[in-house]
């Protein structure tokens, strides 16, 4: 069996915390560091030395591990010479026509090797954790627009068909670690420097109406239907004064096209019905500001691949489609 010097760093972690189970070295991780701190005694030299005493043990011969290794035929004696006085023992009987395990030496090779397959299968089990499948959480405002998130999903699920997508609405800020939550889309920058927010953009925020409220309401001021008829105002995503009020931006869009009132509402979302002419933009009394959006995930140094995958992708997404 081949091994790379790559394989004997990690194997390292193995025989930094010796047999006290193979669970320790899951636990740990990828924790170089962690396990160096508590092991200092061990260095590159020591890892040489396990490379090469496998090739020796595996090839039977010096020399022809000398020729694997591209090293002289002294550099392979002095290494195990070297690994045999740091261990205390003899690991190979040697004559003038060949090289064999000393019982030891069979014992410490077949650990080597135990060692040194673990860990290539833990690191494949992380590889492969690395592929674009299993699921994720993602929360967004309640009063989300529908058809832009789901346009994002369905595309999203396009792309890659092996990741499951679970969306949480609610308007909670839910605690993203806490509550197992891998990216949020938010109204507001969070204020916890654990967290990451990428923004998005903004929209402008106008009045609306439909062309049939305005006319059955003309001889009133703008300030008195604002007063009076308000079914929705987000900066504070609260309803106001009409006679039916939500909370919701697209429900608020449809009261407002079924003539129940005013909505103050992202410009972005009311596209569509302005150029059918269901609704008219109304002039505003006082500036109504901007909504920024945001998508916000925790400040792990190393993101899963699949959620970064997600992020990378509402991006993308809301600058071609605009999601707000």
């Amino acid at each position: 069996m081949r091994y790379s010097m790559e394989a004997y760093q990690r194997a390292a972690v193995y025989f930094m915390v010796g047999r006290r189970s193979v669970s320790i070295y899951f636990w740990l991780g990828y924790s170089y560091n962690l396990v160096q701190i508590s092991c200092k005694d061990w260095t590159m030299s020591d890892l040489t030395q396990i490379h090469t005493f496998i090739e020796v043990a595996e090839n039977g011969s010096f020399s022809e591990a000398s020729r694997q290794l591209s090293l002289p035929r002294s550099t392979v004696s002095a290494r195990i010479k070297a690994l045999e006085k740091r261990l205390n023992v003899r690991l190979f009987n040697r004559n003038t026509r060949k090289v064999s395990l000393t019982n030891e030496g069979q014992a410490y090779l077949q650990q080597c090797q135990q060692a040194i397959a673990l860990l290539n299968s833990a690191e494949q089990q992380f590889s492969d954790a690395h592929d674009l499948s299993g699921s994720l959480r993602l929360t967004v405002p309640v009063a989300m627009p529908r058809n832009p998130l789901s346009g994002l999903l369905s595309a999203f699920a396009a792309r890659y068909p092996d990741l499951a997508v679970e969306v949480i609405m609610t308007d909670v800020a839910l605690d993203l670690v806490a509550d197992n939550i891998d990216v949020a889309i938010r109204g507001r920058k969070p204020g916890d420097l654990d967290l990451i927010a990428r923004k998005l953009g903004e929209t402008t925020v106008f009045y609306y109406a439909s062309p049939q409220f305005m006319q059955s309401n003309k001889g009133m001021t703008r300030e008195a239907l604002l007063a009076d008829h308000c079914i929705f105002e987000p900066k504070n995503l609260r309803s106001r004064s009409a006679q039916i009020t939500t909370t919701n931006f697209e429900f608020a869009q449809t009261l407002a096209i079924n003539h129940q009132g005013i909505v103050a509402l992202p410009e972005s979302l009311c596209r569509e019905a302005l150029s059918q002419g269901a609704l008219v933009k109304i002039n505003a009394p006082e500036d109504l500001g901007v909504l920024p959006l945001y998508v916000v995930f925790s400040s792990r140094v190393h993101l899963a691949p699949r959620v970064r995958a997600l992020i990378d992708f509402i991006v993308e997404y809301h600058l071609e489609h605009d999601i707000r």
